[in-house]
């Protein structure tokens, strides 16, 4: 693709492209390797994007509910949570914060109607989990506390002293 970038600028070459993005996808040793090892990384990576990309365009609910899909289908996702609050709460909800006052223009309506989705998102993921009392299981599968933080996933420069003395 990088020598056939300047060729498809002008114009050229352009049945390369989706030649080029369908042997990428559809590669066996991708596939494989991201949706059995990584747990579907890459397709929910794809719905992080989308989730932007609805906001960005102008879709905040749409957007919001993606995330919030996105963060209870894997919840490693969560370390993204605080910038869709703090710029949802602010070009959203009209929050904002500096110089030790808060915002007046607070748009109350706003902030429910976005408060509701994500707490009714999160409602219709758990409740079947609160229902049939798996949700100590369903925690201790979400944070492995037992099995040492450094298990899987977790970013091991973070825990690098924790490590150490595990």
């Amino acid at each position: 693709l990088a020598w056939s970038a300047p060729s498809i600028a002008q114009g050229k070459l352009q049945h390369v492209v989706p030649l080029a993005l369908t042997l990428v996808l559809l590669n066996p040793a991708l596939l494989i390797v991201d949706h059995i090892h990584f747990q579907y990384n890459g397709m929910l990576l794809g719905v992080l994007l989308l989730s932007a990309a609805e906001i960005e365009a102008g879709s905040i609910y749409r957007g919001a509910f993606l995330f919030c899909i996105l963060v209870n289908a894997k919840h490693i996702f969560m370390y993204v949570a605080p910038v869709y609050f703090v710029y949802l709460l602010r070009a959203h909800c009209g929050c904002s914060f500096g110089c030790g006052h808060l915002g007046v223009e607070l748009r109350i309506g706003r902030l429910l109607v976005l408060g509701s989705l994500v707490v009714g998102t999160f409602a219709v993921v758990w409740i079947p989990i609160l229902y049939t009392g798996q949700v100590l299981q369903a925690f201790q599968r979400l944070f492995p506390f037992g099995r040492g933080l450094t298990h899987a996933y977790w970013a091991p420069n973070i825990w690098a002293l924790y490590n150490t003395l595990d």
